[in-house]
């Protein structure tokens, strides 16, 4: 085909298309009623009201406004169908604007009015306070911000933190407690970072250990809406003289803040924390207590000053000081001047005006015994474990074999496997257990629970196990508030449950461990013996099978069969 005809018949056929849509173009305006009546209601400032007369069959608005005199227009699209009007926000005040709208009768952009009539609005000039508030009464306060009026916030106060710091003890060389406390009423600048220092004394850093505890701390904020009570955990160690201490949420595990102490090369404590950002300059009321427990050194004899130095967020600072009076009075473990009380071995304060006698070592009697040693047979397994008033409490126990093995495939959920008695407080407290099957974990291992008889209370929780070879019994004592004994026992019964192996020797062994790190090891072994049992069910009988198959002999009457060589030979 020749080249100028194509050429040609393209430019007929574009000129056509154009004529087509502008047609169209034109069809569609004519179509849709251009919007009329604008007008404007409820200027201010930076707001003002457009409204347009409402017109059947529109599905949407498109409106434009500008600056009179600017270039450039801004466009608000979308506007429903069925509005009459329009809110402008954002405008600058006193300022003259015009503004246009079209109208959109289908949901196709092509379909649609021409742009109304140009309007003029002006807005005002009011004046407004810091909150925008036309004519309002809100004003800045001495922190910079906006109050009073209708923020409904009140103007702030001075910074005048409540600082008080005690210790512990007075004492001199004594190793004690220091507590700082820390308050302030609402509308007062936020605390931005406190310091802490004393001119003598010491913390004993030595020996602590990342995630190690070293006291508490109280965190109240909000005006009293929060109260949050937190662990202070070793965070890491900066030198011999510094460490970095957090604070840990005890529910939630958050960790609320941090903060350092050490200890100053001249003499004195210097602690120093920083209050997080919280987008704001005024505190809504807060306190906080931080009780740094038996880390303090007191020095000797002396006049011991704190001083606390705190700054708020816009600069303000409060200075504090604390003085202490510290003397050497002796003064036993119990709190008596001159007392004769002492921390014993265990870590309690015993003798003097206490009551209390001092621990003595971890001992406990145990014994274990078997109904029976026949090899290849169940017996019942017998635990005892008692224990001497003032031992060390118990904290857990695992008692083993080196073979045999718990029948625990022939125990269902809910079966009695056993019995237990117990005795606490020295005798004063008494208690009949049944041994209950809770849970069969598999073949080889199951919980059982000590359920008294009487109120089926729960005692005691331990798990039998087969080791494959050998069994182990775990069982942990529950915490009583204190690390010693006023004297206990334990019987505890497996009946029938135990599996005796093949002949040999079986060792028990028993693991005690004290609440105090002590550990007790015993060993119990047994003699497993076969039973010889002759063919006449005779035990160490003499009777046997002869030569045709018979029992004869011992206490059979029966004599041995002759066999046809013995007969040929005669």
């Amino acid at each position: 085909m020749d080249e100028n005809f194509t050429q040609g018949f393209k430019r007929i056929f574009i000129a056509c298309t154009l004529i087509f849509l502008t047609n169209q173009t034109v069809l569609f305006a004519q179509n849709c009623t251009t919007p009329n009546s604008p007008n404007v209601t409820n200027i201010s400032n930076f707001t003002a009201t457009l409204n347009w007369h409402y017109s059947a069959g529109v599905d949407n608005y498109r409106l434009r406004y500008k600056i009179v005199g600017a270039a450039v227009w801004s466009f608000k699209h979308g506007i429903p169908g069925d509005s009459s009007n329009h809110q402008l926000q954002g405008l600058i005040s006193d300022t003259t604007y015009i503004w246009q709208l079209k109208a959109f009768c289908t949901g196709t952009p092509l379909i649609r009015s021409s742009w109304s009539v140009i309007d003029t609005f002006s807005t005002t000039n009011f004046p407004t306070d810091c909150n925008n508030t036309l004519n309002g009464t809100a004003w800045i306060d001495s922190c910079g911000n906006c109050v009073g009026g209708n923020t409904f916030s009140s103007p702030c106060i001075a910074f005048s933190p409540s600082i008080s710091i005690s210790l512990g003890s007075f004492i001199c060389n004594d190793t004690t407690s220091v507590t700082f406390n820390t308050s302030q009423d609402p509308n007062e600048p936020d605390i931005s970072s406190a310091v802490f220092s004393s001119d003598s004394g010491s913390f004993n850093l030595s020996g602590l250990n990342t995630n190690d505890t070293i006291g508490s701390s109280t965190i109240i904020a909000g005006g009293g809406y929060i109260n949050i009570n937190t662990t202070l955990l070793v965070d890491f160690i900066i030198s011999p003289t510094k460490i970095s201490v957090k604070a840990i949420d005890d529910s939630s595990g958050q960790i609320y803040g941090s903060f350092t102490i050490e200890n100053n090369i001249g003499g004195g404590i210097l602690v120093v924390a920083t209050s997080p950002p919280d987008n704001n300059n005024v505190t809504s009321g807060n306190s906080q207590t931080i009780i740094i427990t038996n880390l303090f050194v007191n020095p000797n004899p002396t006049n011991l000053t704190f001083n606390s130095s705190v700054i708020s967020e816009l600069g303000d600072i409060d200075v504090q000081n604390f003085p202490f009076s510290i003397n050497c009075l002796l003064v036993d473990c119990n709190g008596e001047v001159n007392g004769t009380a002492w921390t014993d071995s265990c870590g309690n304060c015993v003798g003097g005006n206490t009551g209390n006698l001092p621990c003595i070592p971890f001992s406990p009697t145990v014994s274990v015994s078997l109904s029976n040693t026949d090899c290849d047979s169940l017996t019942d397994l017998t635990i005892n474990v008692s224990q001497d008033p003032n031992e060390p409490d118990m904290a857990t126990s695992l008692f083993a074999s080196n073979n045999g093995s718990f029948a625990i495939a022939t125990i269902s959920v809910g079966d009695t496997v056993g019995s237990a008695v117990m005795s606490a407080n020295g005798g004063t407290i008494n208690f009949n257990t049944n041994l209950i099957v809770t849970s069969i974990i598999s073949v080889n291992q199951a919980i059982i629970q000590s359920q008294d008889i009487n109120t089926g209370l729960v005692l005691g929780t331990f798990t039998i196990s087969n080791t494959s070879p050998g069994i182990n019994i775990t069982a942990q004592s529950p915490p009583d508030n204190n690390n010693v004994t006023a004297g206990n026992s334990q019987s505890i019964i497996f009946n029938n449950i135990f599996l005796n192996p093949g002949q040999g020797t079986i060792l028990f062994t028993t693991t005690i461990n004290s609440e105090l790190g002590d550990i007790d090891v015993q060993n119990f072994p047994f003699s497993i013996n076969c039973l010889l049992v002759d063919c006449n069910g005779e035990v160490n009988g003499t009777a046997w099978t002869d030569s045709c198959g018979n029992c004869v002999g011992g206490t059979t009457g029966n004599l041995p069969c002759i066999s046809a060589t013995q007969l040929c030979c005669r």
